[in-house]
């Protein structure tokens, strides 16, 4: 009856999200292997279609459907039922007569008790006009409008995406239109555009299915074409491109030079690739235009030779406005500094010489190995070769050249072939034949060079460029000192890591948040105080830099903290489980082949916070620490008298057992309680755990309390069995050291030998933190304790994080969610919701669901329409010895 119940509001809710979004409800039973489809007409359930055997007959694209998104939904359909989740995907519907539209399905697999899904069901709402305007958008940002062919960047994008999943020979084609300058100049610019357009129709009809077709600038077209048998193929489809291209018919010869890169089974980025074929390209018009030329038939250390300078072309606009804006440009670099007034200073110097690129590159903690530059939109390639050489320093030798020579002006490389030599290459390399520039100096020491290249206009005014030097050399410099004060803040000046500050800071972003994992690793050099005082800060200071250069060699992807004297910290954002662990086995070699004591510590989890695994990192070293300092002996003394100290305690009665009643939330009868330990302090009284558990967790023996309170609890329910009192489970948590105690199972099945009662009347409560443990250690110890009879319950669901993984996978029994979920539900109506979520999602999980932290009326009232079952909170009662807890809350 419950179940008819729940399945006859869940159609109700479907129903009515179905007609208010004029939605289609789509179901399938895997069993039967039958699909249904659904609208909502007049309150109603009306079936559209009705398709048995629709996996065996494959009628995915058949029925309703549109045949060519066949194999998009069958794959959608695949991966929904392949586990239970969610999945989105939109293809075209077909409803009776009507033309296919683009429909949005979100389908939901439901899983049997077994974990095997037999049920999908969904929903799915027209998205026709959503897809027209994306489709537009599209067009309109990757689709260039003259030659309807991709637009250099999105070209670059697809023709990447092509190539890393290309498995065939593949050929890349860069295509320069002979002489088009002189088609604009005598011909006009709408025979231009013409030449533009029926290139680019005819390279896409040739090209076909076989690839994509882009237009990188100008008259340059690039192609990606794959799935070739060898290079005989590709050259033959480079001739049909010439071949076909001759059909463009107008006053002039129309030609083209080509350049291509073969693929032929190498494995290469794209960047490469695209480099290939330019120089390419660059080689057929240099050996006489109307060419082919494979990549393959240049000799690598050939260097091409200088063609002829470039013709000026005569700059759009008035002369005098560019020159105003220029100025005024030149005025906010010198007032703002370095910033936007930059690129607009840029801008207005490329378009006053009428230049291909504008280049700064300068000197920054170090090495000249940073560049800012502006470039018009045929000069992407040459923009992005002067990047990649500053950055990566292989242009610093050149730049370093190029400032010795002060104010320059190259009319024509060539005439730097004999003089200067690796200028000239290095010019000729990213095709510039012509070139302005500047050096800046501080004194005596170079900050950078700016460079005009391929400059059209006004070269014999470079001075202009003299009149922004100063400015330009002042703002950079103090740039560089205000970053430089700021790596000064946040850094450790003998070792160069981040120190303290810079912890901080990264700690005040909250940016552990959006880790999906991290590993905390700390280091402590042992005695270092003690080594400074006798043998010198040298002495110590050159230990730590040991530390510290080990450090970096071994995590270089991460962040590395000095963060006290002699204590280092590594946060490795990101990282797996099975390399954190890898990767501290090597840094304990590697720090016991030192020569001097280096203690570590180390947490990894899979839901990141900071503060809290720095503290578990630092309570291992401190662990670590005292071995190495004391030895292995003295470090087991140490822990023996702790130990000693417990049974101590234990013997004198000084650990107490308090029991909370859990409470039907219908009923309001006791039906469980949580046993809580508490310590009877010779001075302070009873006190809580936070004042004792602590010294426990640094001598790794939170066990003996944890199997203390399961064996007083043992002892507590033979008592009332033996006086005939109605007994309720109680709870006993588990803290993760105690999960992880090798001798945890043995010591449990002894208790439960000796005591010989239901083992049901125990639970084991875990928090949700166990997801962060080995899951083959936990799910051993889980199943363990199921085959010994104890129910296993989870506690702080929704604490800090919630895991659901681990709420699945380790078969609990219960579920208590966390007092934080419900301190604001009686003012806030999110917090009901989503109180009201969490309590039916375990429920429906068939999981028993307990609420924790209840204090008033009005959370009872909000709790009793929700799916939990049973609550516990001071409403209710507090904890009280185990001894009066029958008469207090089980007697009456």
């Amino acid at each position: 009856m419950r179940e008819q119940k729940e399945q006859e509001k869940q159609n109700e809710l479907l129903r009515v999200v179905a007609e208010q979004n004029h939605e289609r409800l789509i179901e399938y039973d895997v069993k039967e292997d039958r699909a249904v489809v659904y609208a909502i007409e007049n309150d109603r359930f009306e079936v559209l279609f009705d398709i048995e055997d629709y996996v065996k007959k494959n009628h995915y694209g058949s029925v309703f459907i549109d045949p060519e998104d066949k194999k998009v939904f069958r794959r959608a359909m695949h991966a929904c039922l392949q586990k239970e989740g969610t999945v989105t995907v939109d293809v075209r519907y077909c409803e009776k007569e009507n033309q296919p539209e683009w429909y949005r399905f979100y389908l939901v697999s439901i899983a049997e008790e077994d974990g095997k899904t037999d049920r999908m069901v969904g929903r799915f709402c027209c998205v026709q006009q959503e897809k027209a305007i994306t489709e537009r958008m599209r067009r309109r940002a990757e689709i260039d409008v003259l030659t309807n062919v991709y637009n250099h960047k999105a070209f670059e994008e697809y023709c990447a995406k092509e190539l890393a999943e290309c498995t065939t020979n593949a050929l890349f084609v860069m295509l320069d239109i002979d002489d088009f300058k002189m088609i604009n100049d005598t011909q006009g610019h709408a025979v231009g555009d013409m030449v533009l357009s029926q290139t680019g129709s005819i390279l896409s009809e040739v090209t076909g299915d076989r690839g994509i077709v882009g237009r990188l600038g100008g008259d340059e077209f690039a192609v990606f074409a794959s799935g070739f048998q060898n290079s005989v193929e590709m050259e033959e489809f480079c001739v049909s491109l010439r071949e076909n291209l001759k059909k463009i018919i107008f006053d002039m010869e129309y030609s083209v030079s080509i350049g291509a890169a073969k693929l032929d089974g190498r494995r290469i980025s794209f960047p490469d690739f695209y480099y290939e074929a330019d120089r390419a390209v660059y080689a057929a018009k240099r050996g006489g235009k109307n060419r082919i030329v494979f990549y393959d038939q240049i000799k690598e250390n050939q260097e091409p030779e200088t063609a002829d300078p470039v013709e000026p072309i005569l700059a759009q606009g008035n002369e005098k406005s560019m020159l105003r804006q220029l100025r005024t440009c030149m005025e906010a670099l010198g007032s703002e500094g370095i910033g936007d007034a930059l690129m607009q200073t840029f801008e207005a110097l490329r378009q006053y010489f009428d230049a291909d690129c504008v280049v700064l590159a300068y000197a920054k903690e170090g090495g000249i190995r940073y560049v800012e530059e502006c470039h018009r939109d045929t000069a992407q390639m040459m923009a992005r070769l002067v990047t990649e050489e500053i950055e990566s320093g292989d242009a610093e030798g050149v730049i370093q050249e190029i400032g010795q020579l002060g104010d320059v002006v190259i009319p024509d490389i060539k005439s730097l072939r004999e003089s200067h030599p690796v200028i000239y290459e290095y010019l000729a390399e990213l095709r510039a034949w012509s070139a302005a520039g500047i050096s800046l100096y501080t004194g005596d020491h170079l900050l950078g060079i700016l460079m005009v290249l391929n400059p059209h206009r006004h070269l014999e005014e470079a001075d202009v460029l003299s009149m922004l030097g100063t400015t330009l050399a002042a703002r950079i410099e103090l740039r560089n000192l205000q970053e430089q004060q700021e790596y000064d803040r946040t850094h450790d000046k003998l070792t160069g890591l981040w120190n303290r500050e810079g912890l901080s800071v990264m700690a005040r972003t909250g940016a552990d948040n959006m880790f999906c994992s991290l590993g905390v690793i700390t280091t402590d050099v042992i005695h270092l105080s003690e080594i400074n005082k006798q043998f010198g800060y040298i002495s110590g200071n050159r230990r730590l830099m040991e530390v510290a250069e080990l450090l970096k060699s071994m995590f270089p992807n991460y962040r590395i903290y000095r963060y006290d004297e002699d204590e280092m910290l590594i946060l490795c954002i990101n990282i797996k489980r099975q390399e954190m662990e890898q990767q501290v086995e090597n840094l304990q070699k590697r720090l016991a082949g030192l020569g001097f004591g280096v203690a570590m510590g180390y947490s990894w989890s899979a839901h990141p916070q900071t503060r809290s695994q720095i503290a578990e990192a630092e309570v291992l070293m401190s662990n670590d620490k005292l071995k190495l300092m004391h030895g292995t002996t003295v470090m087991k003394r140490m822990e023996q008298s702790v130990i000693d100290e417990i049974n101590d305690l234990m013997e004198r009665g000084r650990y107490l057992v308090y029991l909370q009643p859990k409470v039907d939330i219908h009923t309001g009868r006791t039906e469980g309680a949580e046993a809580l330990i508490r310590q009877l302090d010779d001075e302070l009284g009873i006190v809580g755990p936070g004042m004792f558990i602590p010294v426990l967790e640094h001598y790794n023996l939170v066990h003996m309390i944890d199997l203390f309170v399961l064996d007083e609890v043992f002892r507590y329910q033979k008592e009332q069995i033996r006086e005939g009192h109605r007994t309720v489970p109680i709870s006993v948590n588990f803290s993760k050291m105690t999960i992880m105690y090798p001798e945890l199972i043995e010591k449990v099945t002894q208790m439960v030998q000796k005591y010989d009662i239901p083992v049901e009347l125990i639970h084991i409560e875990v928090t949700e933190t166990v997801g962060d443990m080995d899951h083959v250690l936990i799910e051993n110890v889980a199943n363990s304790l199921k085959e010994l009879g104890f129910r296993l319950s989870m506690d702080d669901f929704g604490s800090h994080y919630s895991n659901l993984a681990v709420l699945i996978q380790y078969d609990f029994d219960s579920a208590k969610i966390d007092r934080s979920m419900v301190t604001e539900i009686t003012n806030n109506r999110k917090s009901r919701i989503l109180l009201d979520y969490m309590t039916s999602m375990i429920n429906d999980l068939g999981i028993h669901c307990i609420v924790e932290g209840i204090e008033t009326k009005e959370q009872v009232d909000i709790l009793k329409k929700t799916k939990a079952e049973m609550i516990q909170g001071f409403y209710f009662g507090k904890p009280v010895p185990k001894e009066k807890f029958y008469e207090a809350f089980i007697a009456e």
